[in-house]
């Protein structure tokens, strides 16, 4: 088994832990997020702020709740087995 180095990850800090998402699996999700809001959402701009420099904190519960949407739908459409790598810990780690 081969550890992903930690340049390849994005953090993700929310009230009850932090989650680490592959970069390619935070990319899916930023597009995912585009398509499902009018216009560039808040926490789209924070993941693009900070990249894999350091932690998107999650501890506005409107922020929170679009995450959740999304990630919702997104396991609606593709089968919650079907959810790329660390997506199911950033949906767990967030309040419903």
């Amino acid at each position: 088994m081969v550890a992903e180095h930690p340049i390849h990850n994005v953090r993700v800090r929310t009230p009850s832990r932090m989650v680490s998402l592959p970069s390619e699996s935070a990319q899916d999700f930023l597009a995912r997020a585009l398509a499902a809001y009018p216009t560039v959402h808040p926490v789209v701009e924070r993941f693009r702020a900070v990249g894999v420099s350091r932690a998107v904190e999650l501890f506005d519960p409107n922020e929170r709740t679009f995450c959740l949407a999304v990630i919702e739908a997104w396991s609606a459409q593709a089968g919650a087995d079907e959810l790329p790598p660390g997506i199911s810990e950033l949906r767990d780690s967030l309040p419903r």
